[in-house]
């Protein structure tokens, strides 16, 4: 399906939705596409990759309510 098809008005909406009720979907979802992408690969790449993660879930326990309140 292409996204011609889609109601980008409709998936938007089903995807805050979906956030709203687990926003650890977005960040598996963040290190699913580095992964696939090999955008990290080397071992220092690796470390660096952590710590992006541990910045990742730090702002998302900080900002979770406000997350929640935008979607």
């Amino acid at each position: 399906m292409s996204m011609e098809h889609i109601d980008k008005v409709a998936l938007k909406t089903l995807i805050k939705e979906i956030l709203k009720e687990d926003i650890s979907l977005f960040k598996e979802v963040i290190r699913e596409i580095l992964a696939e992408n090999q955008i990290i690969t080397t071992a220092e790449q690796a470390e660096r990759r952590k710590k992006l993660e541990r910045l990742i879930d730090e702002d998302f326990d900080k900002y979770d309510e406000v997350f929640k309140a935008l979607a």
